[in-house]
């Protein structure tokens, strides 16, 4: 019979493991024709994806790393500082 999970069961239940996001499969969902072997060897970096990226769009690379859900501190580390 199935019943459902209490909270107590559900207090100490191991928390996931922290898998980092995977910038390569955002960014060919929001552009597809991009090329894939370039995109591969780039993959974990929201920065490097970012710089591929804005050779084949007009948008800033901080719009960039915004539609790929980059954090915001990997988005401050993108914008120039002068």
């Amino acid at each position: 019979m199935n019943s459902p999970v209490s909270v107590e069961v559900a207090a100490i239940s191991p928390p996931l493991p922290e898998v980092p996001p995977d910038y390569c499969s955002r960014a060919l969902a929001l552009w597809p024709r991009l090329e894939r072997g370039r995109l591969a060897r780039v993959r974990h970096d929201p920065r490097r994806v970012a710089a591929l990226i804005s050779r084949r769009t007009n948008l800033p690379r901080g719009a960039i790393l915004e539609l790929l859900g980059a954090s915001s501190d990997e988005t401050e580390a993108a914008s120039p500082q002068n």
